[in-house]
Protein backbone atom coordinates (compact mmCIF):
# COMPACT_ATOMS: atom_id res chain seq x y z
CA UNK A 1 0.00 0.00 0.00
CA UNK A 2 1.17 3.19 -0.76
CA UNK A 3 0.28 6.93 0.91
CA UNK A 4 2.02 9.28 -0.99
CA UNK A 5 3.36 12.55 -0.16
CA UNK A 6 0.80 14.04 2.37
CA UNK A 7 1.67 17.96 1.17
CA UNK A 8 0.25 16.77 -2.47
CA UNK A 9 -2.70 15.08 -0.80
CA UNK A 10 -3.87 18.13 1.18
CA UNK A 11 -3.38 20.24 -2.20
CA UNK A 12 -5.39 17.46 -3.48
CA UNK A 13 -8.28 17.77 -1.36
CA UNK A 14 -8.31 21.65 -1.26
CA UNK A 15 -8.39 21.76 -5.25
CA UNK A 16 -11.01 18.65 -4.45
CA UNK A 17 -12.86 21.46 -2.23
CA UNK A 18 -13.28 24.31 -4.16
CA UNK A 19 -14.74 22.06 -7.50
CA UNK A 20 -17.35 20.62 -5.93
CA UNK A 21 -18.56 24.03 -3.84
CA UNK A 22 -18.32 25.44 -7.84
CA UNK A 23 -19.46 23.19 -9.68
CA UNK A 24 -22.15 22.08 -7.78
CA UNK A 25 -23.48 25.92 -7.05
CA UNK A 26 -22.98 25.36 -3.16
CA UNK A 27 -22.87 28.63 -0.44
CA UNK A 28 -20.31 26.90 1.84
CA UNK A 29 -18.72 23.36 1.71
CA UNK A 30 -16.72 21.54 5.03
CA UNK A 31 -14.74 18.07 3.99
CA UNK A 32 -13.17 16.59 7.22
CA UNK A 33 -10.95 13.43 6.68
CA UNK A 34 -8.94 11.59 9.14
CA UNK A 35 -6.66 8.38 7.80
CA UNK A 36 -4.55 7.02 10.64
CA UNK A 37 -2.83 4.91 8.69
CA UNK A 38 -1.76 7.08 6.07
CA UNK A 39 -0.69 10.38 8.97
CA UNK A 40 -3.67 12.14 7.14
CA UNK A 41 -5.76 15.02 9.04
CA UNK A 42 -7.61 17.57 6.65
CA UNK A 43 -10.14 20.20 7.75
CA UNK A 44 -11.21 22.24 4.91
CA UNK A 45 -13.98 24.69 4.78
CA UNK A 46 -14.44 26.37 1.14
CA UNK A 47 -17.52 29.35 0.61
CA UNK A 48 -19.25 31.09 3.17
CA UNK A 49 -21.17 30.93 6.18
CA UNK A 50 -23.40 33.38 4.80
CA UNK A 51 -23.82 34.26 1.93
CA UNK A 52 -25.66 37.29 1.95
CA UNK A 53 -22.94 38.75 4.15
CA UNK A 54 -20.10 36.96 2.09
CA UNK A 55 -18.71 36.21 5.94
CA UNK A 56 -15.98 33.38 4.52
CA UNK A 57 -16.60 29.77 6.01
CA UNK A 58 -14.10 28.23 8.16
CA UNK A 59 -13.35 24.55 9.50
CA UNK A 60 -14.30 25.68 12.99
CA UNK A 61 -18.13 26.97 12.00
CA UNK A 62 -20.72 24.93 13.51
CA UNK A 63 -23.30 22.64 11.53
CA UNK A 64 -26.67 21.50 11.96
CA UNK A 65 -26.15 17.92 11.33
CA UNK A 66 -29.25 16.79 11.05
CA UNK A 67 -30.49 13.07 10.84
CA UNK A 68 -26.49 12.37 12.04
CA UNK A 69 -28.03 12.68 15.30
CA UNK A 70 -29.24 9.34 15.25
CA UNK A 71 -25.47 7.57 15.48
CA UNK A 72 -25.17 9.16 19.01
CA UNK A 73 -28.82 8.15 20.01
CA UNK A 74 -27.87 4.24 18.96
CA UNK A 75 -25.04 4.80 21.03
CA UNK A 76 -26.69 6.22 23.77
CA UNK A 77 -29.12 3.15 23.97
CA UNK A 78 -26.23 0.59 23.19
CA UNK A 79 -24.50 2.33 26.38
CA UNK A 80 -27.58 1.15 28.00
CA UNK A 81 -27.68 -2.17 26.78
CA UNK A 82 -23.74 -2.57 27.54
CA UNK A 83 -24.86 -1.32 31.31
CA UNK A 84 -27.78 -3.44 31.50
CA UNK A 85 -30.23 -1.48 32.00
CA UNK A 86 -31.97 -2.19 28.65
CA UNK A 87 -32.22 -5.03 26.49
CA UNK A 88 -32.65 -4.95 22.73
CA UNK A 89 -35.20 -7.21 22.44
CA UNK A 90 -37.42 -5.33 25.15
CA UNK A 91 -41.11 -4.14 24.04
CA UNK A 92 -41.06 0.09 23.56
CA UNK A 93 -44.62 -0.03 24.83
CA UNK A 94 -43.49 -1.80 28.07
CA UNK A 95 -40.69 0.77 28.82
CA UNK A 96 -43.43 3.67 27.51
CA UNK A 97 -46.78 2.44 29.22
CA UNK A 98 -48.08 6.04 28.69
CA UNK A 99 -47.29 5.47 24.78
CA UNK A 100 -50.57 4.80 22.54
CA UNK A 101 -50.76 4.22 18.91
CA UNK A 102 -54.35 3.11 17.14
CA UNK A 103 -52.50 0.11 15.15
CA UNK A 104 -52.01 -2.35 17.96
CA UNK A 105 -49.33 -3.81 16.32
CA UNK A 106 -47.15 -1.17 17.68
CA UNK A 107 -47.11 -3.50 20.67
CA UNK A 108 -45.01 -5.99 18.98
CA UNK A 109 -41.68 -2.89 18.10
CA UNK A 110 -38.59 -3.45 20.29
CA UNK A 111 -35.86 -1.45 20.57
CA UNK A 112 -33.90 -3.20 18.14
CA UNK A 113 -36.74 -2.44 15.48
CA UNK A 114 -36.65 1.25 15.64
CA UNK A 115 -33.03 1.50 15.56
CA UNK A 116 -32.66 -0.74 12.27
CA UNK A 117 -36.03 1.03 11.17
CA UNK A 118 -37.69 -2.11 10.69
CA UNK A 119 -40.79 -1.38 13.18
CA UNK A 120 -42.90 -0.34 10.24
CA UNK A 121 -43.28 3.19 11.92
CA UNK A 122 -44.56 5.76 9.86
CA UNK A 123 -42.15 9.30 9.39
CA UNK A 124 -42.79 12.69 10.84
CA UNK A 125 -44.81 14.96 8.57
CA UNK A 126 -44.07 18.70 10.06
CA UNK A 127 -40.73 18.87 12.43
CA UNK A 128 -42.57 22.66 13.42
CA UNK A 129 -38.94 24.86 12.59
CA UNK A 130 -41.11 27.67 12.63
CA UNK A 131 -42.59 27.50 15.56
CA UNK A 132 -40.60 25.24 18.24
CA UNK A 133 -40.93 23.99 21.44
CA UNK A 134 -38.13 24.56 23.77
CA UNK A 135 -39.26 23.14 26.93
CA UNK A 136 -38.34 19.85 28.76
CA UNK A 137 -41.94 18.35 28.26
CA UNK A 138 -41.47 19.08 23.96
CA UNK A 139 -39.91 15.46 23.02
CA UNK A 140 -42.75 13.34 25.01
CA UNK A 141 -45.74 15.91 23.76
CA UNK A 142 -44.32 14.67 20.53
CA UNK A 143 -44.38 11.45 21.30
CA UNK A 144 -47.99 11.64 22.72
CA UNK A 145 -49.55 13.81 20.14
CA UNK A 146 -51.75 13.09 17.17
CA UNK A 147 -49.08 11.90 15.01
CA UNK A 148 -48.45 9.15 16.56
CA UNK A 149 -51.48 8.20 18.18
CA UNK A 150 -53.50 8.22 14.95
CA UNK A 151 -50.42 6.72 12.55
CA UNK A 152 -51.14 3.51 11.09
CA UNK A 153 -47.77 0.85 10.87
CA UNK A 154 -46.58 0.47 7.18
CA UNK A 155 -46.10 -3.23 7.84
CA UNK A 156 -45.74 -5.28 11.08
CA UNK A 157 -42.37 -5.57 12.93
CA UNK A 158 -42.01 -8.84 12.75
CA UNK A 159 -41.46 -8.78 8.61
CA UNK A 160 -38.18 -6.79 9.15
CA UNK A 161 -38.82 -4.83 6.20
CA UNK A 162 -36.66 -1.25 6.17
CA UNK A 163 -38.72 2.27 5.91
CA UNK A 164 -36.78 5.55 7.49
CA UNK A 165 -38.33 6.87 10.36
CA UNK A 166 -37.72 9.40 12.14
CA UNK A 167 -40.72 9.07 14.30
CA UNK A 168 -38.96 6.17 15.75
CA UNK A 169 -36.01 7.85 16.50
CA UNK A 170 -37.93 10.34 18.71
CA UNK A 171 -39.87 7.58 20.57
CA UNK A 172 -36.19 5.93 21.29
CA UNK A 173 -35.25 9.63 22.61
CA UNK A 174 -38.37 8.75 24.98
CA UNK A 175 -36.46 5.51 25.81
CA UNK A 176 -33.35 6.89 26.94
CA UNK A 177 -35.48 9.58 29.21
CA UNK A 178 -37.68 7.08 30.85
CA UNK A 179 -34.62 4.67 31.50
CA UNK A 180 -32.40 7.42 32.78
CA UNK A 181 -34.34 9.71 34.83
CA UNK A 182 -33.03 12.74 32.43
CA UNK A 183 -33.25 14.32 29.70
CA UNK A 184 -31.79 12.44 26.22
CA UNK A 185 -30.08 15.33 25.88
CA UNK A 186 -28.24 15.48 29.03
CA UNK A 187 -27.11 11.63 28.97
CA UNK A 188 -25.72 12.28 25.15
CA UNK A 189 -23.55 15.17 27.03
CA UNK A 190 -22.44 12.92 29.76
CA UNK A 191 -21.97 9.77 28.12
CA UNK A 192 -20.49 11.30 24.60
CA UNK A 193 -19.76 14.34 24.57
CA UNK A 194 -17.80 15.17 27.83
CA UNK A 195 -15.88 12.07 27.66
CA UNK A 196 -14.58 12.69 23.96
CA UNK A 197 -13.77 15.99 25.01
CA UNK A 198 -16.54 16.98 22.21
CA UNK A 199 -16.64 21.12 23.38
CA UNK A 200 -18.14 22.35 20.31
CA UNK A 201 -21.32 20.25 20.11
CA UNK A 202 -24.73 20.57 21.47
CA UNK A 203 -28.47 19.34 21.13
CA UNK A 204 -30.60 22.44 22.10
CA UNK A 205 -28.89 24.95 19.84
CA UNK A 206 -30.46 27.87 21.54
CA UNK A 207 -27.95 27.04 24.00
CA UNK A 208 -25.41 28.46 21.88
CA UNK A 209 -26.50 31.86 22.19
CA UNK A 210 -25.75 33.09 25.13
CA UNK A 211 -27.90 36.63 25.70
CA UNK A 212 -28.74 38.03 29.36
CA UNK A 213 -30.88 40.91 30.15
CA UNK A 214 -29.66 43.26 33.14
CA UNK A 215 -30.75 40.55 35.85
CA UNK A 216 -28.95 37.78 34.28
CA UNK A 217 -29.63 35.06 31.82
CA UNK A 218 -33.35 34.29 31.35
CA UNK A 219 -34.71 31.33 30.65
CA UNK A 220 -38.13 31.85 29.36
CA UNK A 221 -39.65 30.35 26.52
CA UNK A 222 -39.89 33.62 24.77
CA UNK A 223 -35.91 34.21 25.59
CA UNK A 224 -34.76 31.08 24.32
CA UNK A 225 -36.66 31.37 20.95
CA UNK A 226 -34.28 34.81 20.73
CA UNK A 227 -31.69 32.62 21.31
CA UNK A 228 -32.63 31.15 17.91
CA UNK A 229 -32.62 33.91 15.64
CA UNK A 230 -30.03 34.32 12.72
CA UNK A 231 -28.52 37.09 14.04
CA UNK A 232 -27.65 35.40 17.59
CA UNK A 233 -26.74 32.47 16.22
CA UNK A 234 -24.61 33.38 13.56
CA UNK A 235 -22.84 35.57 16.15
CA UNK A 236 -21.96 32.23 18.00
CA UNK A 237 -20.60 30.85 15.22
CA UNK A 238 -22.72 28.80 13.38
CA UNK A 239 -22.82 28.13 9.75
CA UNK A 240 -26.15 30.33 8.51
CA UNK A 241 -29.03 27.83 6.61
CA UNK A 242 -29.50 28.28 2.90
CA UNK A 243 -31.97 27.32 -0.07
CA UNK A 244 -32.45 27.89 -3.48
CA UNK A 245 -35.44 29.94 -4.75
CA UNK A 246 -37.13 29.69 -7.66
CA UNK A 247 -34.75 31.06 -10.02
CA UNK A 248 -32.09 29.14 -8.25
CA UNK A 249 -30.54 31.69 -6.55
CA UNK A 250 -28.79 30.93 -3.24
CA UNK A 251 -30.86 32.42 -0.10
CA UNK A 252 -31.24 32.48 3.31
CA UNK A 253 -33.45 30.32 4.92
CA UNK A 254 -36.00 32.40 7.31
CA UNK A 255 -35.23 30.33 10.74
CA UNK A 256 -32.88 27.57 12.06
CA UNK A 257 -33.99 24.12 12.02
CA UNK A 258 -34.55 23.25 15.43
CA UNK A 259 -37.04 21.64 17.19
CA UNK A 260 -36.66 20.29 20.77
CA UNK A 261 -39.74 17.48 19.74
CA UNK A 262 -37.38 16.51 17.38
CA UNK A 263 -34.53 16.64 18.97
CA UNK A 264 -33.46 12.62 18.74
CA UNK A 265 -33.73 12.90 14.66
CA UNK A 266 -32.02 15.87 13.92
CA UNK A 267 -30.73 18.46 16.21
CA UNK A 268 -26.84 18.06 16.68
CA UNK A 269 -24.85 21.08 15.98
CA UNK A 270 -20.67 20.75 15.76
CA UNK A 271 -18.09 21.28 14.06
CA UNK A 272 -15.37 19.11 11.71
CA UNK A 273 -13.11 18.95 14.88
CA UNK A 274 -15.56 17.13 17.14
CA UNK A 275 -16.74 15.35 14.02
CA UNK A 276 -13.04 13.60 14.12
CA UNK A 277 -13.21 13.28 17.79
CA UNK A 278 -16.29 11.07 16.79
CA UNK A 279 -14.70 8.97 14.17
CA UNK A 280 -11.69 7.98 16.14
CA UNK A 281 -13.67 6.92 18.92
CA UNK A 282 -15.60 3.82 16.42
CA UNK A 283 -12.60 3.90 14.18
CA UNK A 284 -10.36 2.83 17.84
CA UNK A 285 -13.13 1.02 19.42
CA UNK A 286 -12.80 2.88 22.39
CA UNK A 287 -14.33 5.69 24.56
CA UNK A 288 -18.28 4.95 23.44
CA UNK A 289 -18.83 1.61 23.34
CA UNK A 290 -16.76 -1.73 24.36
CA UNK A 291 -15.28 -3.26 21.06
CA UNK A 292 -17.29 -6.11 21.34
CA UNK A 293 -20.57 -4.15 20.78
CA UNK A 294 -19.60 -3.20 16.81
CA UNK A 295 -20.34 -7.33 16.56
CA UNK A 296 -23.68 -6.14 16.84
CA UNK A 297 -23.65 -2.96 15.06
CA UNK A 298 -21.82 -3.55 12.48
CA UNK A 299 -23.81 -6.31 11.49
CA UNK A 300 -26.63 -6.15 8.52
CA UNK A 301 -30.12 -6.37 10.13
CA UNK A 302 -31.88 -5.27 7.05
CA UNK A 303 -31.57 -4.63 3.00
CA UNK A 304 -32.35 -0.78 2.29
CA UNK A 305 -34.24 -0.75 -1.12
CA UNK A 306 -32.68 1.04 -3.93
CA UNK A 307 -29.61 2.00 -2.86
CA UNK A 308 -27.20 -0.74 -2.47
CA UNK A 309 -26.77 -0.73 1.28
CA UNK A 310 -27.57 -2.36 4.34
CA UNK A 311 -29.09 -1.13 7.82
CA UNK A 312 -27.45 -2.25 11.19
CA UNK A 313 -28.02 -0.61 14.74
CA UNK A 314 -28.50 2.98 13.76
CA UNK A 315 -25.21 2.43 11.16
CA UNK A 316 -26.35 2.70 7.25
CA UNK A 317 -23.50 0.52 5.96
CA UNK A 318 -22.34 0.17 2.28
CA UNK A 319 -19.35 -1.10 -0.36
CA UNK A 320 -17.11 1.17 -2.25
CA UNK A 321 -13.58 0.26 -4.23
CA UNK A 322 -13.61 -2.93 -2.03
CA UNK A 323 -13.71 -1.69 1.38
CA UNK A 324 -16.51 -1.82 3.99
CA UNK A 325 -17.45 1.60 4.92
CA UNK A 326 -20.48 2.32 7.99
CA UNK A 327 -21.99 5.96 8.58
CA UNK A 328 -25.22 8.11 7.60
CA UNK A 329 -26.64 10.84 5.49
CA UNK A 330 -28.68 13.98 7.30
CA UNK A 331 -30.91 16.31 5.51
CA UNK A 332 -32.88 19.58 6.78
CA UNK A 333 -33.73 22.78 5.70
CA UNK A 334 -31.04 24.92 5.05
CA UNK A 335 -28.36 21.65 6.03
CA UNK A 336 -27.19 18.34 4.37
CA UNK A 337 -24.30 16.13 6.21
CA UNK A 338 -22.92 12.97 5.32
CA UNK A 339 -20.22 10.85 7.67
CA UNK A 340 -18.53 7.96 6.85
CA UNK A 341 -15.96 5.55 8.20
CA UNK A 342 -13.87 3.21 6.70
CA UNK A 343 -12.08 0.93 9.70
CA UNK A 344 -9.92 -1.45 7.43
CA UNK A 345 -8.12 1.86 6.40
CA UNK A 346 -8.76 4.04 9.89
CA UNK A 347 -10.27 6.75 7.62
CA UNK A 348 -13.43 8.80 7.93
CA UNK A 349 -14.79 11.11 5.78
CA UNK A 350 -17.49 13.58 6.84
CA UNK A 351 -18.58 16.49 4.15
CA UNK A 352 -21.13 19.44 5.68
CA UNK A 353 -23.10 21.80 3.39
CA UNK A 354 -24.95 25.03 4.68
CA UNK A 355 -27.91 24.21 1.60
CA UNK A 356 -30.80 22.51 1.46
CA UNK A 357 -30.35 19.66 -1.07
CA UNK A 358 -26.98 19.93 -1.32
CA UNK A 359 -25.49 16.82 -3.07
CA UNK A 360 -23.20 16.18 -0.21
CA UNK A 361 -23.15 12.04 -0.30
CA UNK A 362 -22.26 12.59 -3.82
CA UNK A 363 -19.59 14.14 -2.70
CA UNK A 364 -18.28 12.17 0.15
CA UNK A 365 -18.37 9.02 -2.62
CA UNK A 366 -15.93 11.02 -4.91
CA UNK A 367 -13.58 11.71 -1.51
CA UNK A 368 -13.29 8.25 -0.97
CA UNK A 369 -12.61 7.74 -4.54
CA UNK A 370 -9.91 10.57 -5.03
CA UNK A 371 -8.14 9.11 -1.52
CA UNK A 372 -8.55 5.88 -2.94
CA UNK A 373 -6.01 6.72 -6.24
CA UNK A 374 -3.13 6.14 -4.11
CA UNK A 375 -4.22 2.49 -2.86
Amino acid sequence: MKYGNQGHRHEKLEKFLEEKLFYEDLPGLCLGVTWEQAGLVFKGAAGYKDYETKEKLSPNHVFHMCSLTKLFVGAAIMGLWEDGVLRLDAKVAEILPWLSIDDKRYEQITVQHILTHTAGLADVSDYGWDRPRLDAGALRGYVSSDEVKKSTLLWGPAEGKFCYSNMGYEILGSVIEEVTGGSFEAHIERRIFKPLGMNDSKLMTFEWSKTADADGVRNDSAHQAAQLSLENLSKAGLAMPHKKNAEKHIVKEPFYPYNRAHGPSSTLTTNLGDMEKWAGAHLRKQGVLKPETYELIWRSYAVVPNNQEQMGLSWFIREQNGYTLYGHEGTDDGFRSSFWICPALGLHIVTMSNLSKAPVKKISRAAFDLLCEDL
